[in-house]
């Protein structure tokens, strides 16, 4: 989704969003040559190829100075913002800042909460501050590129990341033994055929008729997430070992 004409967004449950028009109001309008945001969110430690196609057709031209940023659900960027640097670098975009901020996760429920209600008031504050700063150095016209890899994650508790990794294993284990796809439910009961989730599933997942189709769906929970009648259910095998092993509040991180 592109907000504005210099902010482009992928968020299919509206944290990356949030976070994208607080780094805009902190970029201001101030500073010389019009940098462009990109905040994508993180799929499995990767940046989605549902945002790469989003923003497959964006090209730069004379080394646009870039602002990135990925959001991610409490456990860990990893890979994902390299490889969004590396992305809009072969557009022609040069990436003189990049964070990293939490949001919902989107697996996350009143049962299993992960990082439930972020990005929070300290998260936009951030956010904005984050803005400011790249505002700032462009406005100083230092377009130095940043190394994207250099910004780490948080660390987790080495007992909670080993729980977690078990989990996974074990996981694999069963579905090589007995393939399973995981997929959002509808409660029918519920479903007032509104259709607002065929129109906010950025994959096209979600049939007329509202079932789902596997072979595109990427468990966003943008469906679940924006069902104004609660219709929608997922119950991912993840959600419990996630909201179990990453509680612990993790914070905005940037590079500059």
């Amino acid at each position: 989704m592109n907000m504005e004409p210099d902010v482009f967004c992928f968020s299919p449950t509206g944290g990356g969003e949030k976070i994208a028009r607080a780094i805009r109001k902190g970029l201001g309008d101030g500073c010389g040559k019009s940098p462009c945001i990109f905040v994508v969110p993180v799929y499995g430690g990767r940046m989605p190829d549902l945002a790469k196609k989003a923003f497959g057709n964006v090209h730069a031209t004379g080394n646009n100075p870039a602002v990135l940023a990925v959001v991610y659900g409490n456990r860990a960027f990893e890979g994902a913002l390299a490889e969004l640097a590396e992305f809009v670098s072969e557009r022609g975009f040069n990436p003189v800042a990049a964070g990293a901020f939490v949001c919902e996760h989107s697996y996350s429920t009143s049962e299993t909460p992960v990082a439930a209600g972020r990005p929070d008031a300290e998260d936009l504050k951030a956010a904005e501050e984050f803005g400011r700063l790249a505002g700032e150095k462009i406005l100083a016209g230092n377009l130095m590129p940043v190394n994207a890899a250099d910004l780490q994650d948080e660390p987790s508790p080495e007992a909670s990341v080993n729980r977690f990794m078990a989990f996974v294993r074990e996981f694999k284990e069963q579905q090589s033994a007995a393939p399973r796809a995981f997929l959002p439910e509808l409660d029918k009961d519920r479903c007032s055929g509104c259709g607002i989730c065929l129109a906010v599933c950025p994959a096209t997942a979600i049939r007329a008729d509202f079932s789902i189709d596997a072979s595109r769906c990427v468990a966003c929970c943008a469906c679940v997430k924006k069902c104004p009648s609660h219709a929608w259910i997922f119950m991912s095998p993840f959600a419990r070992p996630l909201s179990e092993n990453f509680s612990l509040r993790k914070s905005p991180r940037w590079i500059l």
